[in-house]
């Protein structure tokens, strides 16, 4: 049986269930398609981390423009709050202090709550805290995480109330195009006939545009977590950038601290999604966290796990319509990072799609043309490459 709709949306992470619900909020007939369960690729997964600290504008504005959803959620999406407060640091090396202090000006023009302090104040807040390397540190005391799986369960219940379709279970086996527009989608399910069509597929969008002959620019990656269970005397801590080493950690529930681990593993395939840590993941982890909080060598491992996305060659989302192919969106590459700005992608895609530009957030910087034009979304003061951002071949790293 053929369905028909205005869009389809493919992937049903955080980025692909925001989508959704914009389109649906906004009168549109939207189908969204997801292979497995919602979150079950690596949104499910995420640290979710909800903070508005970037190094360039675009960033930080859809960052910006979604805190509301986060903060408000229950008021604005339903249910259960999905927001966690914390309070946010992103500590740098001394080299890049002034760098930070630059970057902090910027996000304050924004209307951000946020403040560079010294590596004395830092310690101030956090006591616990080894801060002999730190230059300097942004303070964002609003900020916090998100219950990732909530999130897009609440996206999903929400597109479905206002007259979307959540099709949980089954797989898009091809993007139907004739010369330069697209017309649909055929799926396990059956075809779907639409006129513009939304790939915010993750780690396999990459490979969804080879098919289409797209050059995508982007590479599926493994991002590695760890979970320790810190030492009873301990106090929760707030959620940590730390740009010194490269990684970050957050508390969680039931006295857990999510490790990120730096990993280099490119070129993925992620159908192979329930892959255990490797080795030496634990280990690592525990260095950084107990280096940056030393009461951490008393903390125990809990739980470790992977997940996958679509890396850029700049490390930047991609997002808007594909130059020469009527009717089709790409929302992806979000290279670790698009979590936090998932309820404005969603509001700009459908301010896109239905009205012909974005106007919560200017996301032209990150549409794909960027990459042929030589334009960067890095504003002018960045910080050290993280370590999981640089690609060992290097044959296709920026």
């Amino acid at each position: 049986m053929v369905q028909t709709a205005d869009v389809v949306v493919v992937g049903g992470g955080v980025n692909g269930t925001s989508i959704a619900y914009a389109l649906a909020s906004k009168g549109a007939r939207c189908v969204l398609v997801e292979k497995g369960a919602v979150a079950s690729g690596a949104s499910g997964r995420s640290s979710a981390l909800v903070r508005m600290h970037y190094t360039n504008e675009w960033d930080a504005r859809l960052a910006w423009a979604s805190f509301p959803v986060f903060r408000h959620w229950s008021e604005l999406i339903g249910g259960p709050p999905v927001f966690t407060h914390t309070g946010f640091v992103n500590v740098v090396a001394p080299a890049y202090a002034e760098h930070l202090r630059k970057n902090v000006e910027m996000l304050r023009g924004i209307g951000i709550n946020t403040q560079a302090i010294t590596a004395a104040e830092l310690k101030d807040l956090q006591p616990f805290a080894n801060v002999d390397d730190v230059g300097a540190a942004a303070y964002e005391p609003d900020s916090g995480y998100a219950n990732p799986a909530e999130t897009v369960e609440g996206f999903r219940r929400r597109t479905e109330e206002l007259g979307g379709t959540v099709m949980q279970w089954t797989a898009v086996t091809k993007i139907d195009r004739r010369d330069s527009k697209v017309l649909g989608v055929e799926t396990s399910a059956g075809r779907i006939d639409a006129g513009a069509v939304v790939l915010a597929a993750g780690a396999w969008s990459p490979r969804i545009c080879r098919e289409l002959g797209i050059d995508l620019h982007a590479r599926p990656k493994a991002i590695d977590t760890v979970a320790v269970t810190r030492p009873a005397d301990l106090p929760s801590h707030m959620v940590f950038i730390d740009n010194v080493q490269g990684n970050y950690f957050r508390t969680e529930a039931g006295g857990l601290t999510l490790v990120g681990v730096p990993c280099q593993e490119w070129d993925i395939d992620p159908d192979t999604l329930g892959t255990g840590l490797p080795p030496h993941a634990a280990g690592l982890g525990a260095q950084l966290v107990t280096h940056r909080i030393p009461a951490m060598e008393r903390a125990t491992l809990a739980r470790g796990y992977r997940a996958f996305d679509g890396y850029s060659r700049d490390r930047h989302a991609i997002l808007g319509a594909v130059d020469g192919v009527d009717g089709l969106y790409l929302a992806t590459a979000f290279s670790g990072s698009g979590f936090k700005i998932a309820p404005a992608v969603g509001m700009c895609m459908a301010e896109l799609i239905t009205e012909g530009r974005a106007k919560t957030v200017d996301i032209d910087a990150f549409s794909l043309r960027r990459f042929a034009e030589g334009k960067t979304v890095e504003g002018p003061y960045p910080y050290e490459t993280r370590p999981d951002h640089k690609d060992p071949s290097a044959s296709q790293a920026p």
